[in-house]
C-alpha cells in the first residue's frame, strides 16, 4: 500500500514538474528584474545631492532595505566609485553600514518571535502531509534546511526600525565628522554634518515603513510611500538614461502604473507627488496624464496605442510652460516610460496574479448590469469629488508656499551679509578688533541685522549695535550694499516664483471637476416616477414598448426601447405633444438607435430659441486688428458671442486677443463653465505678462445664451457696453471692471438677462464708442433698428466709426433672437 502511494505521488510530482518548467522563467525573471531594479535604486539614491552638497539618501535606503540589501549595496558602491569625489570614504561607510546591520541584528535584536508549533501538532501535520503526499526522510531534511535558511536570511537584515535608524545615525555621523574636519570646522560644514545625520535617520524610518509596512496605520504607510516616491523621482533629477533624463521618465511610469493598477485618488496623488519631485511647474503635466489615463481606464479603452494619449497630454503642458525646446529631451523620455509601462503590463512582471475562483461578471443579467453601472457612476462621482478636494488642498498649499518664496531665507541672508562685510572689512584697520577680540559681539550684531532684514526687507543705522556703529567707519557702505543685494535677490525670487500660478491652475482644475459633476449630475438621473407614467400612457395608447426611461433636466430625454407605433390609437404629433406636456418640455422629432434586432426611439427636449448673427471687424490703420470676434455653439446647446480687444494695437494686441478667443472657445466648447474658463484665462494671461516687458492684457465681452431656455448672461472684463433692443426700447448693459491679465484675481461682472424672440443684441468694442462715450448716437440708431437685419446693423455702425478722423480697432456683433419653430437653420449652430 505504501509503495502504491509513493508511486502515485511520484507520478503526480513528475507531471507537476513538467508543467511547472514551462512557466518557470517568469518567476525567475521577476526575481532577477527585482534585484536589478533595487541595484538601480541604490545607484540613483547614491548620487542624489541635497542642500550643502550632502548625500544622505543612499545611506538611508541601504539601512532601510531588508531582503534586497546586497543589491542596494552594489548599486551604492558603483555610484560612489563612478560619481563621488570621496569614493573610498563612501564605499567604506556603505560596507560598514551593511556589516553593522548584521552585527546589530545578531547581537542586539530581539530573539526570533515566530510562532513555534507544539510537537504533537507537528506530528499530526506530518502524518497528514504523508497521507496526501508522502515524503522520504531525505525530503523532510531538505524542507527543514530550506526553512532554516529562510529564517536565517529573514533575520540578517530584518532588525527593528529603531536599530536600523541607529545604524544609519552612526554611519551618518562618520560622514558628518569628515565633512566638518575637511571643511575647516566652518559654520556651514557643521550645519551640513547635522543635516546629514538627521536626514539619514528620518529617511531610514520613512523608507523602512514604506518598504515593509510595519504599521497598521494606513495613513502612515501612505505618507511613507509618498515620501519614497518623491525621493526616488527627486534623486533621478541628475541622472540620465541613454542621454535622456530619468526623472520625468520615472514620474510618468509610476503615474501610468498606479493609475492602471490602483484607485483613481491614488493615481492622482502619485502624479502630483511625482510631478512636484521632478519640477513644480511641470506637476500639472503629470496630473493631466493621470486624468487621461483614468478616463481611458474608466471607459475601458486601455491599449498600447491609447497609452500615447496621457503622454501627449503631459507633453502638451510641458510645451505650454517651457516652449517646444523642452520637448527635445522629454519626448524620448516619455516614450521610453510608456514603452516600459506597456511591457510591464503585458508581461505582468510587477502585477499580482488574480486569485482563483474569482466570480465571472461576463454573464450578468441586464438588471444587474444596470445596477453595477449605477454604482460605478456613483463611485466615479465620489472619486472625482476626492480629486477635486485634492486639487483644492494643493492649491492652498501652493498659495502658502508662494508667500514664503517671495522672501529670501535666513541662510541666503547670512551669505549676503557675509559677502557685504567681507567686501569692506578685508583692508579695514579695525578688522582684528571686530573679528578677533570682539568676535562674539560682532557676530551677535550681524545676527540682529539678519533678523531685521528677514522681517522688514532692509536695514538702517538704527538696527546696528552701538559699539559696532561707533567702531566701524564703513558701516554706511556695508548697509547700502546689504540693502541693494537684498532688493536684487528679492526681485529675482519674485520673477522666478511661479508657485502662485501653479496654485491658481490647481484651483481652476478643481473648479472644472466640480463644475462638470454639478452640471452633469442632474442630466443623468433617471426619473423613475415619470418613466412609469409615460409607460402607462403608451400602454393606453396601444404603443408597445419593452421599457421606458426618462432622464435629464434641462436637456430631458425619453428612451423608448422596442417601440412599435403601427397600431397606436393616437397620431405621432399628439403623442409627442402629450409626452412633452408630461415632461414639462417641448420635445423635438425622434431619432432611432438600433442595437441588434431592437430599436430605441429617443425623444429629446428641443431648443426654445435660435440665433442669426452678423459680425464685422475693422483695423485702425488697415493692418492687423487687435480685436478678435468669435461666434460658436457647444454640444450642450449654449451659444456664445465673444469680442476680445487686446490692449494697444498691432500684432501684440492681436496675439493677446486671439489667444483669449481661442482659449475660451476650446474651454466653452468642451462644456466648462464660463466663470471657471475666464479665471483660468486670467491666470494664463497674468503668467504671460510676468515673462514679458510689453503690455499683455485684453478685454473680454462674452455673451452666454442658453438656447434651451432663452436665458442670457453677459460677462464683462474691461469691455465696452452692450445693448439689448426690444421693440423701440434700448437697454444698455455695462460694467466697471478691468481687463483680463492685469490683476492676479479675475475681475468680471455677470449680468443675467432673459431674451425672447424678436430681441436684438448688439456688442461693440471700445473703438466704436470713440467720440460717442455717452452712446447717444448708437442708442438713437438702435432704437429704430428693429426692422433692420443684423448685417445692416453691423454695416451702418462700422461705417459711422470709420468716418471718424481718429479711430481705434472697431468690432461689432449683432444677434437677432428667433423662435426655434420659425427658424429651420441657425447660422452659428455646429453640426
Amino acid at each position: 500500500m505504501q509503495e502504491e502511494k509513493m508511486g502515485a505521488y511520484t507520478m503526480r510530482k513528475t507531471k507537476e514538474k513538467n508543467e511547472g518548467e514551462e512557466n518557470i522563467w517568469l518567476p525567475r525573471l521577476q526575481r532577477l528584474l527585482c534585484e536589478i531594479l533595487w541595484g538601480c535604486a541604490g545607484w540613483v539614491f547614491g548620487q542624489a545631492g541635497l542642500i550643502l552638497d550632502t548625500y544622505p539618501l543612499g545611506l538611508a535606503l541601504l539601512c532601510a532595505s531588508s531582503g534586497h540589501t546586497p543589491a542596494v549595496l552594489v548599486g551604492l558602491i558603483v555610484t560612489a566609485v563612478v560619481n563621488m569625489e570621496n569614493a573610498a570614504l563612501y564605499v567604506c561607510v556603505y560596507l560598514a553600514a551593511a556589516i553593522l546591520r548584521i552585527i546589530v541584528a545578531a547581537v542586539f535584536d530581539a530573539p526570533d518571535a515566530r510562532f513555534e508549533m507544539p510537537k504533537t501538532l507537528q506530528k499530526r501535520l506530518r502524518e497528514r502531509i504523508e497521507r496526501e503526499a508522502p515524503l522520504t526522510d531525505e525530503e523532510w531534511q531538505k524542507r527543514e534546511k530550506k526553512a532554516a535558511r529562510a529564517a536565517f536570511w529573514s533575520r540578517i537584515f530584518g532588525e527593528s526600525i529603531l536599530l536600523r535608524m541607529s545604524a544609519a545615525a552612526l554611519c551618518a555621523l562618520v560622514l558628518g565628522l569628515h565633512r566638518a574636519i575637511v571643511g575647516g570646522f566652518r559654520f556651514y560644514d557643521w550645519f551640513a554634518a547635522v543635516f546629514i545625520i538627521l536626514m539619514a535617520v528620518a529617511a531610514t524610518a520613512v523608507f523602512a515603513l514604506s518598504l515593509e509596512k510595519r504599521s497598521d496605520n494606513k495613513w502612515l504607510i501612505g505618507i511613507s510611500e509618498a515620501a519614497l516616491l518623491f525621493s526616488l523621482v527627486y534623486a533621478a533629477r541628475t541622472v540620465t538614461l541613454l542621454s535622456f533624463p530619468l526623472s520625468p521618465m520615472a514620474a510618468l511610469f509610476f503615474t501610468l502604473y498606479v493609475c492602471a493598477n490602483r484607485s483613481a485618488v491614488q493615481g492622482i496623488l502619485t502624479a502630483g507627488i511625482a510631478g512636484l519631485a521632478y519640477e513644480v511647474i511641470q506637476a500639472p503635466a503629470f496630473l493631466l496624464a493621470a486624468l487621461v489615463a483614468l478616463f481611458l481606464k474608466q471607459t475601458k479603452k486601455e491599449s498600447p496605442t491609447a497609452t500615447l494619449l496621457p503622454v501627449l497630454a503631459m507633453l502638451a503642458w510641458s510645451a505650454y510652460v517651457g516652449g517646444f525646446v523642452i520637448l527635445l529631451p522629454l519626448v524620448p523620455a516619455a516614450l521610453l516610460a510608456a514603452t516600459a509601462f506597456v511591457v510591464v503590463q503585458k508581461t505582468s512582471l510587477l502585477s499580482v496574479p488574480t486569485a482563483e475562483g474569482e466570480p465571472d461578471t461576463k454573464e450578468e443579467s441586464t438588471q444587474e448590469h444596470q445596477q453595477v453601472e449605477s454604482i460605478r457612476y456613483r463611485d466615479s462621482n465620489e472619486r472625482f469629488r476626492g480629486i477635486s478636494d485634492a486639487f483644492s488642498s494643493l492649491s492652498e498649499v501652493f498659495y502658502n508656499l508662494s508667500d514664503r518664496f517671495r522672501r529670501p531665507g535666513t541662510l541666503d541672508l547670512r551669505l549676503l551679509c557675509d559677502r557685504s562685510f567681507d567686501a569692506f572689512c578685508n583692508d579695514c584697520p579695525n578688522k582684528n578688533i571686530c573679528w578677533g577680540l570682539e568676535y562674539t559681539a560682532t557676530l551677535g550684531a550681524v545676527n540682529d541685522l539678519i533678523a531685521q532684514l528677514h522681517t522688514r526687507g532692509r536695514v538702517s543705522d538704527e538696527h546696528v549695535d552701538e559699539q559696532l556703529s561707533s567702531r566701524c567707519t564703513r558701516i554706511d557702505g556695508i548697509l547700502e550694499r546689504i540693502n541693494a543685494d537684498c532688493a536684487r535677490l528679492t526681485g529675482e525670487m519674485l520673477r522666478n516664483n511661479r508657485t502662485e500660478i501653479v496654485a491658481m491652475d490647481y484651483e481652476s482644475a478643481a473648479d472644472i471637476i466640480n463644475d462638470a459633476l454639478e452640471a452633469d449630475g442632474g442630466e443623468y438621473e433617471v426619473d423613475a416616477e415619470l418613466s412609469k407614467k409615460i409607460a402607462e400612457y403608451l400602454k393606453d395608447a396601444d404603443v408597445r414598448a419593452e421599457s421606458v426611461t426618462v432622464f435629464g433636466n434641462r436637456m430631458r430625454k425619453i428612451l423608448i426601447r422596442g417601440a412599435e407605433v403601427d397600431e397606436a390609437k393616437v397620431t405621432f404629433e399628439t403623442m409627442r405633444s402629450d409626452l412633452g406636456e408630461m415632461c414639462g418640455r417641448e420635445l423635438g422629432f425622434p431619432t432611432f438607435e438600433v442595437e441588434g434586432s431592437v430599436s430605441t426611439m429617443v425623444l429629446s427636449a428641443k431648443r426654445k430659441i435660435a440665433v442669426i448673427s452678423a459680425q464685422n471687424n475693422v483695423s485702425a490703420d488697415g493692418g492687423v486688428s487687435g480685436d478678435s470676434v468669435n461666434l460658436f455653439c457647444n454640444k450642450k446647446d449654449y451659444f456664445y458671442a465673444l469680442i476680445s480687444d487686446g490692449m494697444g494695437s498691432g500684432k501684440e494686441a492681436a496675439l493677446t486677443s486671439g489667444l483669449c478667443s481661442v482659449f475660451l472657445e476650446k474651454m466653452l466648447r468642451a462644456g466648462n463653465r464660463a466663470a471657471t474658463s475666464l479665471r483660468m484665462l486670467n491666470n494664463m494671461i497674468a503668467s504671460r505678462a510676468h515673462d514679458s516687458t510689453k503690455e499683455c492684457s485684453s478685454t473680454v465681452d462674452l455673451l452666454e445664451l442658453d438656447l434651451m431656455t432663452g436665458e442670457g448672461a453677459f460677462l464683462k472684463s474691461g469691455a465696452a457696453p452692450s445693448f439689448v433692443v426690444r421693440g423701440k426700447v434700448v437697454r444698455r448693459l455695462q460694467a466697471g471692471t478691468v481687463p483680463i491679465g492685469i490683476l492676479n484675481t479675475l475681475d468680471v461682472q455677470k449680468t443675467e438677462f432673459p431674451l425672447r424672440a424678436g430681441d436684438t443684441v448688439v456688442m461693440v468694442s471700445d473703438g466704436i464708442l470713440q467720440g460717442d462715450e455717452d452712446c447717444e448716437w448708437l442708442t438713437s440708431y438702435l432704437a429704430g433698428a428693429a426692422t433692420q437685419t443684423p448685417e445692416e446693423i453691423v454695416y451702418h455702425i462700422c461705417r459711422r466709426s470709420a468716418e471718424s478722423e481718429t479711430h481705434d480697432d472697431c468690432s461689432v456683433v449683432a444677434l437677432r433672437i428667433l423662435d426655434a419653430d420659425t427658424a429651420e437653420d441657425t447660422v452659428n449652430d455646429e453640426e
